[in-house]
Order: structure tokens, then sequence, then C-alpha cells
């Protein structure tokens, strides 16, 4: 095992890796190179741990007898996106000396909010939102209906690992970079085996009808032009997007 306590590292290695940390130089350094056989995945790991601020009033709040309720937004984050910019550097920068057939940041939520955190990170890179037509019942994702950073990042990023801790345990997601070269070869990995149960591919995910991608050069900030696009492009009526969020209360009860 590693001597540095990785929740990357541990699972990696947990699905049979050989995971090896990246020596620290003068450059911008990615964390892991993790090797499945003749696979070699470069790893650059973030943690997300809840603000110090937002758990104090919490605290405050439950101390009081008070319900303590929340709701954040699970679309695009700006700070979310400063962590995937800065893992696109390093994986970048180790990538020109270090042999490798893939590269993804690997995204771990902490904390009350962990759960939220990892969804909020798949929106930020996908740019998601939820499509559904006034005249038909049920909605779908829709990929990239706005700006994600696995567009902006598609030269560094081929997927992403995004993960959260309850406790002792973790759950974790692949998600594939339909946009990078080296997707495919991500998917078909030994590395990515291990997702059976927990693999985004918008590709296949469109294929199969249960999903849209936004595959066009209009500006995201022109919402109407997006819809009407996917409306041409699908087949749909009258339809509208609707961005997600997760609310949650709690009280403190006495023992």
């Amino acid at each position: 095992m590693t001597d540095t306590f990785s929740v990357a590292a541990q699972v990696l290695e947990q699905w049979g890796a050989k995971v090896t940390p990246i020596p620290t130089s003068h450059k911008d350094e990615s964390d892991w190179l993790a090797q499945f056989g003749n696979y070699r995945l470069l790893v650059e790991e973030k943690t997300k741990i809840e603000e110090p601020l937002v758990s104090a009033a919490r605290a405050e709040t439950l101390a009081k007898g008070e319900v303590h309720g929340s709701t954040l937004p699970l679309g695009h984050n700006n700070r979310l996106s400063g962590i995937v910019r800065k893992a696109a550097k390093q994986l970048s920068s180790t990538g020109q000396d270090v042999p490798h057939d893939g590269r993804i940041v690997w995204f771990t939520g902490t904390g009350f909010d962990a759960e939220a955190k990892h969804y909020q990170f798949i929106g930020t890179l996908y740019g998601s939102t939820r499509i559904f037509e006034l005249s038909r019942p049920g909605m779908k994702e829709c990929y990239f209906f706005r700006n994600g950073d696995f567009f902006r990042f598609r030269e560094q990023l081929d997927g992403a690992v995004v993960a959260f801790l309850h406790g002792s345990n973790v759950t974790v997601k692949l998600c594939l970079n339909p946009y990078s070269s080296s997707w495919q070869s991500l998917r078909d990995s030994p590395f990515a085996n291990n997702f059976t149960l927990g693999l985004i591919d918008p590709v296949a995910e469109e294929a199969a009808g249960e999903a849209y991608i936004a595959d066009t050069d209009l500006p995201r900030s022109d919402i109407a032009a997006v819809i009407r696009y996917l409306e041409a492009k699908y087949g749909l009526e009258n339809a509208h997007n609707m961005d997600m969020n997760m609310a949650s209360a709690i009280v403190a009860v006495p023992r």
C-alpha cells in the first residue's frame, strides 16, 4: 500500500492496480500513475471538504434546536471548475514526461454535502441539464447544454472519477469525456471494467435514446437557440430545460 492516505490510491490498489506516486518537481505534477497490466493511467486526485463557515452555521442552528435546511444547485460550479482547470494543467505537465494511455481527474467529496458536491462536479464536467417536452411525460439528461469543462479541457482529460464518502463507504462513478480522442480506449480499459454499475457514457446513452448531446457550436448563452437545435436534432416539440437542485433538512434529536 502507499504511505500517504489517498482515497484514489486505496481504491485503485484494491482493484489490482500498481499505484506509483509521481515525484514532485519544479513543474505542476499529477499525483499517481496507476498500471492495470499494460494500461497506464495518470491520475490527479482532488478532495473537496465542506467550507468551515457552512459547517459552523449548521452546528449553530442545530444547537438551538432548530431545523437546518439547505438547497444546492447541481449544475456548473465555478469553484469546482477551478479544481478541474488545475487538474488539467497538472495532468498535461506530467503527461509530457511520463508515458501513459489515459488521463483522469479523481474527485472525492467529503462532509455533510459530499453527495451534492459529487453531482455538482458531474454537472460542471458535462454542462448538463434536464430536457422535457410539454406534450410528453418524463425528462432526459442533456450533456453539454452549457459550457462543460470536459469540452474545454478535451486535450487534457479523457475522463474523471467522481466519488463521495459516506462514513467508511465510498461511492464512485467513471465519467467518460466524449470529446477526448482517447475516451474509447479508456472505456475499454481494464480500469473501466471496475465501473459496471457506475459508468457515465453520454455516447452510449444517446444511442440508447436515454439522453441528448448538444453537439453544436452555438453560444451556450443563447439557451433558446440551443433548445431549438435539440428540437431539430431529436424531433422534439416545445422543449424546455430544467436544472436540478438537492435539498436537505436536518434537526438534532436529543438522546
